[in-house]
């Protein structure tokens, strides 16, 4: 029978999972349900991002089509992603870990504003697409944004929650106006970012194999439940919730530094 750790992980992985079908944010469960199951911070940040890699490619497949489109745009900004997520997961392991420790609670306090700006921004996205109907959209990323997308790149692979909201953000400041498109690319950088630092985590023995497979053993059924009924959860609802846990959390982890 799995422990009261082993289960904790196995229904973070579920519901992380269900939240990032419906509306994102899962790591924001997964990472503090790790370290309730005894991992250090570092160990914790490792170990969910290598266990949730699993979903990625499957998002990118499902845009290939609008790919495609974005040759121009993939090249500079592919290049930026995989370099900026191998130094972000080379910084992650060669600091100090008080120094993560240190930082993990101004890091998910962050990462739960920039979840609660999602919907904001989509609707602006929105409101840029009728606005600039019929407008011709940049053939190529302009350099300011290849330096961007280098340092959410970096971001990314040293704690990663919310890099999603950053990147349509840059994209869209850097002219691309097709929402299709624009998620299309950012579910290429964010495969891209993360495999180069899931590499340099397997190469430096940095992960918990055993609590990483019960993260993968939940989310399973938790992607599909999620993709399923992702159209009748409310997404606001899980948007509350998500912010609810994270405020909390860093709260939590605030107040544990200060006594």
């Amino acid at each position: 029978m799995p422990s009261q750790h082993e289960w904790i992980v196995l229904a973070a992985g579920f519901l992380a999972a269900v939240m990032n079908a419906v509306a994102g944010g899962g790591t924001m469960l997964t990472f503090p349900a790790l370290m309730a199951a005894g991992l250090s911070p570092v160990m914790a940040n490792t170990t969910s991002t290598v266990a949730l890699f699993i979903g990625m490619p499957g998002s990118v497949w499902a845009f290939r089509k609008h790919l495609a489109e974005m040759k121009p745009w993939i090249l500079p900004l592919g290049i930026a992603s995989v370099l900026g997520g191998l130094g972000g997961g080379v910084l992650l392991l060669a600091l100090d870990p008080k120094v993560f420790k240190a930082v993990v609670p101004w890091l998910l306090l962050m990462a739960t504003a920039l979840f609660l700006l999602n919907a904001p921004i989509q609707r602006r996205l929105k409101r840029m697409r009728g606005e600039h109907a019929g407008e011709s959209e940049p053939e190529r990323p302009q350099p300011w944004g290849v330096a961007f997308q280098t340092g959410v790149a970096v971001y990314g692979g040293y704690f990663g929650a919310g890099i999603g909201i950053m990147m349509l953000a840059g994209l869209s400041l850097l002219g691309l106006k097709d929402l299709n498109r624009i998620n299309a690319l950012k579910s290429l950088l964010a495969l891209l970012c993360n495999i180069a630092s899931v590499i340099w985590f397997i190469s430096k023995d940095s992960v918990d194999w055993h609590l990483a497979g019960w993260l993968v053993l939940g989310s399973l059924p938790g992607y599909f439940l999620g993709a399923h009924f992702a159209q009748r959860i409310p997404a606001t609802a899980v948007r509350v919730i998500v912010a609810v846990i994270g405020f909390g959390i860093a709260i939590n982890l605030f107040w544990k530094q200060f006594q």
